[in-house]
């Protein structure tokens, strides 16, 4: 039930140091969690998502209005509204399940220290007839005061990390969990708009898809249900055709599938599109399947194989309404969203300037590496991007410039591993991770072009082929 990525669970702390979490956090080593010191400014914030579906921690290191980077993350399913039916309320089962796995992550948080915690509970708590009771008691038992979002700010939140990691000034944000499903429009980088329906994984399986697998009669039950929810908000808020971007365990996880059957080269999922015929034939295979069987697919997560066919049905129906031909997939969201407002907190909303060229520097400032003045990366830039202009132009050139830019101020990142091969190692931490706002194919030439600045006969050297953006 309980899981950590990136290695075993610290020792448990004890009870009394979870009393102090909301108010007085234990400022023990951050190291503990990634190596990031509390001196220059950075500080350590961890951030708690109460999902319906899962319940995840996320631990960062931010140097305000700079850079930032993820430490750590914890993840459980919880299903804390599984079973809530009519009631409307949060079983004794499902909430206990809930607190053991909060006191699980006080404890954690407690024994490696961090600066803030910000913590925040989605629609199962939301929409609970008891959720103030479960708060009450994640308060007490795990001495976590947690904040209920309510359906436009948790959209809002989650747009903003897209707007924050996409290079686009007017779309649509789809965010899929368990308990709600959120629309959000975006115009001009700002949420102008947002809403929330009961239209989340395990929401829509409790109530649509009974048989293993759905019957044809649950599953068209279930679309014309989503279908007359969403239909009108794309119509009267004039959001039809715009790009659409989703987020969100089944997003992911359908994303997670469409690669594996693409054969992708590079496997990031941020920023990787689907289009509509090819998440045609995922649905399909999805719904068709068993429970068994979908956990037995190596793209989807096997703790997900209860809920993944309503899920891939609500987010199909969606993608129908908006009328677009693709689904781009964000691989940041609600945690993300919370995070940019302290990274930026004397903006708001919390927008970086140029998601771009937050991106390049983001990933260089980062590292921790410090240029010497005149190899500093700012001045490379220049000098480079002097030279461009001087030779004659090639078409407009300005995505060409770009590219040579970025690639400029990342010219010797490879040397936080070692000065020797720098060049290949800039190329591999680049590449090590999606670099929002580029396409995969404009990441790849960066890298590439740090990878052979300096000698070499430049090939795609295991990148695989690069089709056009």
């Amino acid at each position: 039930m309980f899981r950590r990525r990136g290695g075993s669970a610290p020792a448990a702390a004890g009870t009394e140091a979870r009393h102090d979490l909301t108010t007085g956090v234990a400022r023990t080593a951050a190291a503990a969690v990634g190596g990031a010191a509390h001196d220059d400014g950075v500080k350590t914030i961890a951030i708690l998502d109460v999902g319906s579906n899962t319940t995840k921690l996320c631990v960062y290191a931010v140097k305000q209005g700079v850079w930032w980077r993820q430490l750590d993350e914890l993840r459980a399913v919880v299903r804390l509204n599984s079973g809530s039916g009519e009631s409307g309320a949060l079983t004794d089962t499902a909430m206990e399940r809930g607190l053991a796995v909060l006191e699980r992550f006080a404890d954690y948080l407690a024994s490696v220290g961090v600066d803030v915690i910000r913590a925040t509970a989605t629609s199962a708590v939301r929409d609970a007839t008891n959720g103030a009771e479960f708060l009450a008691r994640a308060k007490g038992r795990a001495g976590l005061a947690i904040e209920t979002l309510d359906g436009e700010e948790e959209a809002r939140l989650g747009a903003l990390a897209v707007a924050n990691s996409f290079a686009l000034d007017d779309m649509v944000v789809l965010d899929v969990g368990g308990g709600s499903a959120q629309l959000s429009l975006i115009r001009g980088r700002r949420v102008v708009e947002a809403r929330s329906w009961p239209l989340g994984a395990v929401a829509t399986t409790e109530r649509f898809l009974r048989s293993d697998p759905p019957t044809k009669q649950e599953l068209a039950s279930l679309r014309r249900h989503v279908r007359r929810s969403v239909e009108g908000w794309f119509t009267g808020a004039g959001a039809t055709g715009l790009p659409l971007v989703g987020m969100g365990g089944t997003v992911r996880n359908l994303g997670n599938y469409a690669l594996q059957l693409a054969g992708a080269p590079i496997d990031f999922l941020h920023g990787y599109s689907v289009d509509t015929r090819r998440l045609a034939k995922l649905v399909s295979r999805v719904v068709k399947a068993t429970i068994a069987e979908r956990g037995q697919i190596a793209a989807l997560s096997s703790d997900r194989a209860d809920i993944i066919a309503a899920g891939a049905v609500v987010v199909h129906e969606v993608v129908k309404a908006a009328g677009v031909e693709a689904l781009a997939l964000s691989g940041q969201g609600l945690r993300e969203g919370l995070l940019y407002e302290f990274l930026l907190p004397d903006r708001r909303p919390a927008l970086v300037a140029d998601v771009r060229r937050f991106a390049i520097d983001n990933l260089r400032g980062r590292s921790g590496f410090s240029w010497p003045l005149g190899k500093d990366p700012s001045h490379v830039e220049a000098l480079a991007l002097s030279i461009y202009d001087a030779l004659p132009a090639l078409g407009d050139g300005a995505q060409e410039r770009d590219l040579l830019g970025a690639a400029a101020r990342l010219h010797d990142v490879g040397k936080v591993v070692d000065y020797r091969d720098q060049h290949k190692h800039g190329l591999g931490l680049i590449m090590s991770e999606p670099v929002p706002g580029y396409s995969q194919r404009e990441q790849a030439l960066i890298a590439l072009l740090v990878r052979y600045q300096r000698s070499g006969k430049p090939s795609v050297n295991g990148l695989g082929t690069l089709g056009r953006p």
